[in-house]
């Protein structure tokens, strides 16, 4: 039986290395989503009237992602950062649009006096809606976990949130070994 082509394992290694890895695309268009979340969120989010604003604009903010996220799939890490980002989009639709955050993440964090906060309102300065334990839907998805991290550092976190910091671990690593492969000489 004739076979054509490499047959054995380091055949099929020089195969797969000579096929061109996609590089990282529409990077600009990632950036520019993640700028327009932090205005939001550091912006938009402290001021009274813009807070009304922000339950429509941060998951639009977020949906701004899809494209770039979409187009790189070819990267394990953007794999990661889709489904965190799709976890983090569910939690705060089935919550009005923002990430729902308790009483007790809101004390561990420091920044707020949960006695300070109206329930049902936008947490000042943040991507979050300050809400009963019993009142959150999908309260495992939602910013439940706080980091144990020294003030002022310290953030009330969400499993999407663990799974995008993943992706951009693994994204970042891709891309630098995808880099370096086609730098290389042997090549």
């Amino acid at each position: 039986m004739n076979f054509v082509g490499p047959t054995d394992v380091e055949g099929q290694a020089e195969i797969q290395r000579s096929r061109p890895a996609l590089p990282l695309r529409w990077l600009a268009l990632g950036a520019g989503a993640l700028v327009v979340q932090a205005a939001l969120v550091h912006g938009l989010a402290r001021m009274p009237d813009g807070r009304e604003w922000l339950p429509f604009l941060l998951p639009l903010a977020h949906v701004l992602l899809l494209p770039f996220l979409l187009r790189n799939l070819s990267f394990w890490g953007m794999r990661l950062i889709l489904l965190g980002l799709l976890l983090n989009l569910t939690v705060m639709a089935a919550n009005g649009g923002l990430m729902p955050v308790e009483a007790s993440a809101v004390e561990a964090v420091g920044r707020h006096q949960a006695g300070e906060l109206q329930l049902g309102s936008a947490v000042p300065g943040s991507k979050n809606v300050f809400l009963l334990r019993e009142d959150v839907r999908l309260r495992g998805l939602s910013d439940i976990v706080v980091l144990p991290v020294p003030r002022p550092f310290t953030r009330a976190v969400s499993v999407g949130d663990f799974f995008v910091l993943a992706g951009v671990a693994v994204a970042y690593a891709e891309v630098v070994r995808r880099n370096a492969f086609w730098k290389s000489p042997r090549r």
